[in-house]
């Protein structure tokens, strides 16, 4: 009677088991509207993305002449997990860190909340939407940072000699930058005899440009003029979109100065419709006591708004950089983001090309440090960093 009961229970689970493996495979998408949300896809990168040359240049890769290997790859998808993972793959092939299908429930969320106060995206409430993202499980985590390398960091690398300032993000881990700003801009005012200041944005993904101009503006005697370009395929009917939905004055691309025009990529004036002047000024601080070198290090992971505060500090030398060349696409605003109609899933993508005052795109070339440092990891202890002892080594502290 024991087994009996154990059978039928067994029999049960496999049932609903059945049923629910049933269920979710009349709900799977078919080939025809992968292949449709593909091309929409591709179609808009085609339009609309700024780094489809530099990518070829860069990492040998046509992305376009790729397509029918794409369509391959996404036909051959049996789940509309394995499509949300081969779209994943084909969109790493552009190899940019802000170009990427929103995969999971968590980043979804994230975008939601950022864009909750605008009228920008109108898709992010939208049934399709909302029901994929709660269909997609979430990734077990491996593993995770420390907690210590997520925290802002504030004490001197040699007492009384070298002050330290360890920077996770360009965003504070309590959620205002005002109060992070005050905590630096306290431990700034403790620097008056010190020699030097290093400033360490190793592994920092970026997060919001007021975080870093905050900080740089607490550490200059003069104000700072600096100016860029932003380059827009403004004739992309989503990157118009989005361009005259956040008011961006934009000219002419024919109007760029004639020495930006020498130094662009070749693609610039074929490609490109639009381009936006960034001038913009940083404030002095008068009360500034601090008078030794700045030092900035960094590695291949720093991108975005990490990456617009190296920037800054090569082209002003604001500060000395030590470490690895950079990840890139610093000076750049958001990324744009669109929806594919089968599927519901979101795509982030590059709205814009960054190049500097002399026409060089930050994307293609990075920022390369003053001083390269082979083996530039992080570490516990100051004096086993690498970098730090190339800053101490520079200022002749034992």
């Amino acid at each position: 009677m024991k087994k009996k009961a154990i059978f039928l229970v067994i029999i049960f689970i496999f049932t609903i088991a059945l049923g629910r493996y049933t269920y979710s495979n009349t709900n799977q998408l078919s080939n025809t509207e992968k292949v449709e949300d593909f091309n929409y896809m591709y179609n808009t990168i085609k339009n609309g993305y700024p780094y489809l040359d530099v990518n070829n240049r860069r990492n040998n890769i046509g992305w376009l002449e790729n397509k029918d290997k794409y369509i391959k790859r996404i036909e051959n998808t049996k789940s509309d997990q394995e499509f949300i993972e081969a779209m994943s793959s084909i969109l790493s092939d552009l190899n940019n860190r802000h170009t990427e299908i929103i995969d999971n429930k968590k980043r979804y969320e994230l975008f939601k909340r950022a864009y909750s106060n605008n009228n920008l995206y109108d898709f992010l409430n939208n049934n399709k939407v909302v029901d994929r993202y709660n269909s997609i499980k979430p990734k077990i985590e491996i593993s995770k940072e420390t907690f210590s390398k997520k925290e802002l960091i504030l004490k001197d690398a040699i007492k009384d000699k070298v002050g330290y300032i360890y920077l996770p993000s360009m965003a504070s881990k309590n959620g205002s930058i005002e109060k992070d700003l005050d905590m630096i801009g306290d431990y700034i005012n403790t620097l008056g005899n010190h020699k030097a200041l290093i400033i360490d944005i190793r592994e920092n993904l970026g997060g919001s440009d007021r975080y870093w101009q905050g900080i740089a503006s607490k550490l200059i005697k003069d104000d700072i003029r600096v100016n860029g370009y932003r380059i827009y395929r403004n004739d992309s009917e989503i990157i118009k979109k989005y361009t005259d939905a956040k008011n961006i004055k934009l000219q002419p691309i024919k109007k760029l100065p004639i020495n930006v025009k020498n130094n662009a990529p070749q693609e610039t004036l074929e490609k490109f419709s639009d381009f936006e002047n960034t001038l913009y000024d940083l404030k002095s601080n008068p009360n500034l006591k601090f008078k030794g070198n700045i030092y900035l290090i960094v590695d291949e992971k720093v991108y975005s708004s990490s990456e617009a505060f190296a920037i800054f500090c090569k082209e002003t030398k604001f500060a000395t950089l030590i470490g690895q060349t950079t990840g890139g696409d610093g000076g750049v605003i958001d990324p744009v983001l669109f929806n594919l109609k089968n599927s519901g899933l979101i795509v982030r993508m590059s709205s814009c090309m960054y190049l500097n005052k002399d026409g060089i795109c930050d994307e293609e070339f990075k920022t390369i440090p003053d001083f390269k440092i082979e083996d530039c990891k992080r570490t516990s202890d100051f004096k086993d960093d690498n970098c730090i002892k190339k800053v101490l080594d520079i200022e002749n502290i034992v």
